[in-house]
């Protein structure tokens, strides 16, 4: 008797998704925030739209992580399964350095624009 065949389409839809989630936290959350600080830096002004998009990118790149973690089997940079503690580390460290970046680029456009 023949093993019945596995379904693979799950997942490998979920390693679509699972490669696009991560492509979007990683690479092009971090562009985003660099491209929006410079905005920042290019119109001085306290809390503009380009405030509001910076820390909506940050917001955004943290739920794409814990969809990541929580939904498509995220790992970390070892290779192995990524766990809420993970995420935790993760939305600190982001949230630290997003904020240093976020004052860093009104101090800029503050003292040279």
């Amino acid at each position: 008797m023949s093993e019945p065949e596995k379904d693979n389409t799950s997942s490998s839809q979920t390693g679509l998704v699972g490669c696009f989630v991560r492509v979007g936290w990683m690479v092009l959350g971090s562009a985003a925030l660099y491209l929006s600080a410079v905005f920042i830096i290019k119109h001085p002004g306290f809390f503009s739209l380009a405030d509001v998009a910076f820390w909506s990118i940050v917001v955004a790149s943290i739920g794409l992580r814990y969809l990541d973690i929580k939904f498509l089997h995220g790992q970390t940079a070892k290779g192995e399964p990524a766990t809420m503690g993970h995420w935790r580390g993760y939305v600190f460290l982001l949230s630290s350095l997003a904020l240093g970046l976020w004052v860093l680029a009104h101090a800029i456009a503050y003292l040279f624009g």
